[in-house]
């Protein structure tokens, strides 16, 4: 990546180098082309009413004062004359080359044996091979007159030139050299377009994407502005030849906006700023719709009015990173100021408040527009290798977190109950599943004797290590409580005083159950935890929710316990959250409607298959394995036989 951009900063001082004698200075007289803008004299007909023939008597002409002439967005016809007298050699300068790019109409008007003027058309009107001489500016040939020559220019497009009496040597030669370096020009791009797509499939970043499109139509608006867009691309087009420059940089403006936007994310740090700022980029593409139903004039100014809005925006939120010392402001910011100062210069050149010069026209912004394109590559460059280091980062937190919540797991499975309770006449079925690596379910249970039984299920706000050391905690709390067995009140109330204030910002819901084989008693209490489910011998299913405040976060809590008589064949099931809130693809969840369902239709089902044929069911009603739930699955299934 670096290689690369280095070349393509050696290209850009190889051009600029090699550039300089190619546009010689206003002033400068090489011997084989003369500037003599100077020479003519201007006048500006607004309503476009003046034939040829009444020009020279109506006219007010004034003398041009620059050898670069500015005129900005023109209303009208732009009337030149040149007096015979001020004819260079003809001999050795035959051609006359108007040194512009985007001209809709440029005809030239001389008298020859006669009083009739005889015409010879160029512009983006006239189709390249019908020209006189096919060229990417408009060149007329000068032939030996002796009467005054008069051009008329309409254009709805800012309009900038020079006139130059050159020869045709001196034409091909200046052709072959400028060809050849914005080859290099509009090479240097295509390749940092091939080499960002490669890069972008493989990041997947949209960054890369809306950078590519950037450079992919400043390309296309450097091909139109400066004359090769209609040359080679649309030689016979006058639609596209005028609709090249505001199209393409109006679609430019949209993918940097789009760029920068995305690269500083804007929309996280500055949503205001950023509707604001998406909101140029939507009037960019608006003002390719205006292009496009004809409005050159209208849209070629909107550009420039954009380039400014946008770059105004995009340098209030350039300063607020750089005052907070972002890294990822750096490039983009240096890139930036380097592009303002080009876009305001460039648009002060095209409204006519700054004189212009061939120089200028040609070459500010392909100098600019490649210093900006390095530097963003160097930014997105950056970008990757600070998002490396990030990777690199987090890999090693998720290692050392992984490790530790593998610890913190296997601290919790080793201090689940080893064994099943051993009741007589009870069989008891429990199974529990802790997310991913660490959970927040835990049960525990008491028998001192063969015929009772005390089992408390918990489940913990939050998962992972925290939530495991509350685990631990509540387990604690439970065994304080032995002395209050055949109470879940007691029980509840009593972890609730133990765990008030160990828990913050966490919190625990629980049920307890006891029950008591010879006395034929079952108990239950619950503190915010899910409801316990009787099933009578005869099918008939209990729901049973008494009421019951969660554990941790009260002082004091209040718990209801329910008492219900039992009988063999009856069967008992506690679950947690994880059970009820299984949700199937279309994001219906089982819920006490599916578990109902379940034990009605598993009411024959042998205690030893319950837990397998419960699990089978909900894997199948969530279409996912257990194993890769978002949520601990915990229930305990009891049966009296």
């Amino acid at each position: 990546m670096k290689l690369t951009l280095y070349k393509t900063s050696f290209l850009f001082v190889f051009f600029g180098f090699l550039s300089l004698p190619i546009f010689p200075s206003d002033s400068e007289d090489t011997g084989e082309r003369y500037i003599a803008t100077k020479e003519f004299s201007y006048w500006i007909d607004p309503k476009s009413e003046v034939n040829v023939d009444s020009v020279l008597a109506e006219g007010k002409f004034q003398p041009i004062r620059e050898n670069f002439a500015n005129f900005g967005f023109l209303k009208g016809t732009l009337w030149l004359r040149l007096d015979p007298k001020k004819f260079p050699n003809p001999t050795k300068f035959p051609l006359l080359l108007i040194q512009a790019h985007n001209i809709d109409s440029v005809d030239m008007y001389f008298k020859h044996d006669g009083d009739s003027y005889i015409i010879s058309k160029s512009g983006h009107i006239q189709p390249m091979f019908q020209r006189e001489i096919p060229h990417r500016n408009f060149v007329f040939r000068m032939g030996h007159q002796k009467e005054t020559i008069l051009l008329a220019i309409k254009s709805d497009i800012s309009l900038q030139f020079s006139l130059v009496f050159t020869n045709q040597r001196n034409l091909q030669r200046e052709d072959y050299l400028t060809q050849w370096v914005y080859g290099l020009f509009f090479g240097s791009l295509g390749i940092i377009i091939l080499y960002n797509l490669a890069i972008a499939f493989f990041v997947r970043d949209k960054s890369y994407f809306y950078y590519i499109g950037y450079v992919l139509f400043f390309g296309l608006g450097q091909l139109s502005l400066l004359g090769f867009w209609g040359y080679f691309f649309v030689p016979n087009s006058y639609y596209w030849k005028r609709v090249g420059i505001p199209v393409f940089f109006s679609i430019c403006l949209f993918f940097f906006v789009l760029f920068t936007a995305n690269f500083l994310k804007t929309k996280v740090r500055l949503p205001r700023t950023t509707r604001l700022y998406h909101l140029l980029g939507a009037f960019s593409l608006f003002n390719v719709c205006i292009a496009l139903f004809g409005g050159i004039k209208e849209s070629s100014i909107g550009v420039s009015w954009l380039s400014v809005s946008i770059c105004l925006t995009l340098f209030g939120i350039l300063v607020w990173g750089l005052k907070r010392k972002l890294r990822s402001f750096y490039y983009i910011s240096i890139a930036f100021f380097l592009l303002l100062f080009t876009c305001i210069i460039y648009g002060l050149l095209k409204f006519g408040i700054l004189p212009s010069n061939s120089f200028l026209e040609e070459m500010l912004f392909p100098i600019a527009s490649l210093a900006d394109i390095t530097l963003f590559a160097f930014a997105l460059a950056d970008r990757i290798q600070l998002l490396r280091q990030e990777k690199d980062m987090a890999l090693a937190q998720v290692t050392t977190l992984r490790r530790e919540r593998k610890i913190s797991r296997d601290i919790l499975m080793q201090s689940l109950p080893k064994t099943n309770p051993d009741v007589k006449n009870l069989q008891t079925q429990i199974y529990i599943q802790p997310m991913k690596d660490v959970g927040g379910d835990f049960y525990e249970y008491y028998s001192p004797n063969p015929y009772e039984l005390g089992i408390v299920l918990c489940d913990v706000s939050g998962h992972g290590i925290p939530a495991s050391l509350i685990s631990a905690m509540g387990k604690v709390a439970f065994t304080t409580q032995k002395d209050s067995i055949s109470s879940p009140k007691q029980v509840l109330e009593g972890m609730n005083r133990v765990l008030y204030g160990n828990c913050t910002p966490q919190y625990v819901t629980a049920s307890y159950l006891y029950l008591n084989n010879s006395t034929k008693v079952w108990r239950f209490g619950r503190a915010g935890h899910p409801s316990a489910f009787l099933q009578r011998a005869t099918g008939e299913i209990i729901k049973v929710h008494p009421k019951g405040k969660i554990i941790g976060v009260f002082p004091e809590i209040q718990i209801d316990e329910i008492t219900y008589p039992v009988f063999p064949k009856d069967r008992i099931l506690l679950l947690s959250d994880g059970v009820l809130e299984c949700f199937d693809p279309k994001g219906n969840m089982f819920g006490d409607t599916g578990l109902i369902e379940f034990l009605n239709t598993n009411r024959e089902l042998p205690n030893h298959l319950f837990k397998g044929k419960l699990i089978q069911a909900l894997e199948s009603f969530s279409n996912r394995e257990i194993k890769d739930w978002e949520d601990d699955l915990t229930f305990i299934f009891l049966e009296l036989v």
